[in-house]
C-alpha cells in the first residue's frame, strides 16, 4: 500500500501536481501488475500509460466506497483483459485434446477476481534489478562507441576517473592531458551521454527519476 495520501478532491480538479504525485507514487506498482500477464516491455509500458488516462478520465465519478488503489488495479485489470480480447491472444496454451477455450476461461476468472497488486518490496527489487541491467547495457554501449571511434585514451581517463576513484588533476598528469579542465570535460561528455542513453531507455523516469537530469550527482 502507498504510504502517501492522495486527495482526491484535488485529482478531480485536475491539479497537475496532485497527478504527478499519483502516477510517481503508482507507475511501477501497476507497471509490474501489468508486465506479469503482458511479457512485451514497450506494451506493458503503454498499458500503464492508459491506465493513469482511464484514471483522468474517470475520476469525477470516483466511488469512495473504493480506495483510490483498487480503482487504479482495476482500471488495469480491465486494460489487460481489453487487450487480450482486441488481439485475440492467447493466454494460456491450449492442448489438442481440451474442448474448451482455456484463453477465455482465464480472462472470465481474472474479471471476476479481486486484483493483487505488487508488494512494494517485490516491486523494489524488480526496479534495482532493472537499474542494473540497464546501467551495464549503458555502459557497454559507451564504451562501444568510443572504442569504434578510436578514443582509446578517453577510455583509459573514464576507467580511471569512475572506476578507480581518480581525480582529474591527476588524470591530467597521469595521461599527458594539458590540463584537469580538459578531463573534467571528457568527464562531463561522457556524463552527458549516459543520461541520453538512460533517457532512452526509462523515457517515464520510473527508474532512475532525477538522478539523469542535468545538475544531479
Amino acid at each position: 500500500m502507498s504510504a502517501n495520501v492522495h486527495d482526491i478532491a484535488r485529482l478531480q480538479r485536475m491539479d497537475e501536481a496532485a497527478w504527478a504525485a499519483l502516477q510517481n507514487d503508482y507507475f511501477r506498482r501497476i507497471y509490474f501488475y501489468v508486465k506479469r500477464y503482458v511479457t512485451d516491455h514497450q506494451t506493458a509500458e503503454d498499458l500503464t500509460q492508459d491506465v493513469f488516462l482511464g484514471a483522468l478520465r474517470g475520476i469525477a465519478g470516483f466511488d469512495a466506497n473504493y480506495t483510490l488503489e483498487q480503482f487504479l488495479f482495476g482500471i488495469a485489470k480491465n486494460r489487460v483483459i481489453d487487450h487480450y480480447r482486441k488481439h485475440k491472444l492467447t493466454i494460456l496454451p491450449s492442448k489438442p485434446d481440451e474442448d474448451a477455450d482455456r484463453s477465455q476461461i482465464w480472462l472470465e476468472n481474472i474479471a471476476h477476481t479481486s486484483t493483487p497488486q505488487p508488494k512494494e518490496n517485490v516491486v523494489r527489487a524488480e526496479d534495482e534489478g532493472r537499474q542494473r541491467r540497464i546501467l551495464a547495457q549503458i555502459l557497454r554501449d559507451l564504451v562501444g562507441e568510443l572504442w569504434a571511434a578510436g578514443e582509446f585514451q578517453k577510455l583509459m581517463v573514464l576507467e580511471y576517473l569512475f572506476v578507480l576513484g581518480g581525480r582529474n588533476k591527476d588524470a591530467a598528469a597521469r595521461f599527458g592531458i594539458a590540463d584537469e579542465k580538459a578531463v573534467a570535460g571528457i568527464k562531463f561528455r561522457a556524463i552527458e551521454r549516459l543520461r541520453g542513453m538512460a533517457r532512452q531507455r526509462d523515457p517515464n523516469h520510473s527508474l532512475f527519476g532525477g538522478l539523469w537530469q542535468p545538475g544531479a550527482r
